[in-house]
Parts: structure tokens; sequence; C-alpha cells
């Protein structure tokens, strides 16, 4: 009897380490091997006291046409196929129901269904900040989020999986603006 708990108990304490690990891996395998993709957003930056500092990042498509005989419903999971414009953005091309065999796709919700169309809900809406970029993050997105290319969110795409690898403006990555404004002097011209 004793053997069996210690058994239990062991089986116990493996899986609660091993659902988060799964969950990591996953998502480090996104990062190492899926698509790039490019997404034109809008990021406002909240402030969350448990979560600290982040960009909300919202692509700018946020409704997709309800593919012809589709019974779509709030909450309801579908496939977002993915093209690639001649400006290097991508967009949703159509969903389905069942995964497609091809080419990019996503996973996600279907959000609020009127007629011919739905809103979308992205599996990704937070880019993690450190507390001390944070400021210098805020005058950034306020300078340029009206500029004529946009923010524009980097993700890779694997086998449905989304995950957000960084925000870019007119190709350069973030996080590399903001480490050259922390490096020029306070006062200095911007």
């Amino acid at each position: 009897m004793k053997t069996l708990t210690i058994i239990l108990f062991g089986l116990a304490a493996l899986a609660q380490w091993l659902v988060p690990l799964t969950g990591i891996m996953q998502h480090e395998k996104t990062l190492a091997e899926g698509t790039l993709i490019k997404l034109k957003c809008s990021a406002p930056d909240p402030y969350d006291p448990l979560r600290g500092r982040f960009l909300a990042v919202r692509p700018e498509q946020r409704e997709v046409s309800v593919p012809k005989g589709a019974k779509l419903e709030r909450g309801m999971l579908v496939y977002a196929s993915l093209t690639t414009g001649t400006d290097g953005l991508a967009s949703i091309s159509h969903l389905s129901i069942e995964p497609p065999t091809s080419g990019d796709f996503i996973r996600m919700k279907s959000g609020y269904v009127n007629n011919e169309k739905t809103q979308i809900e992205w599996p990704f809406s937070r880019f993690y900040l450190n507390e001390k970029l944070a400021p210098e993050a805020d005058r950034w997105f306020a300078e340029n989020i009206r500029s004529s290319q946009g923010i524009i969110a980097e993700v890779r795409v694997l086998n449905g999986r989304a995950v957000l690898a960084d925000l870019s403006l007119d190709g350069k990555p973030f996080r590399e603006i903001l480490k050259e404004r922390e490096i020029k002097p306070r006062g200095a011209a911007r």
C-alpha cells in the first residue's frame, strides 16, 4: 500500500513538471522552426501590476468572411490560412473548420459572428517589456504609431501555433530601436 502511494505521488509530481515543460518546448520550437510572418498592428502600452509592462498587440485585421455553408459560433476553434502580400505583410485569406493541408495557418477562436463576417481572436495579444525599457517604449510608440508603414508584429507560425517574436518599425527590430534610444544622453534630440 505504501509503495502504491509513493508511485502515485511520483507520477503526480512528474505530471506537474511535464505539462508546463511541454508548453515551453512547443513555444521554443515554434520560435526556432516557425515561418516568419509580419502583421501590421496597433500596440498601446498598458500596465498590469501583476504581470508588468507589455504592449497590447492588436493586428489590424480583426474581421474575416465566414466560409459559405459554415456554421460558426462565438468561441469556436477555426483555422486561418495566411497569405503574404507584395508588401511583405500577411493577412488571413480564409477560415476553415478543419486544419489546412498546406500553407501557413493559425489556430484561433472566432468571436462575434454577424451574417457573412466574424471577428477573430488572435492567439497572441501581449509583448512583454523590460521594466527599464518601458518608459522609452511609451515615447517610441507615441512617436511612431502613425508612421506610414506602422508598427509590424513579427510572428512565427508552425503547425497552427503562433508565437509573437518581435515588433519592428521600418524593418528595424523594436528592442534594437529602444537600445539605441536609451544610449542617447537625456535631452538629446530624438
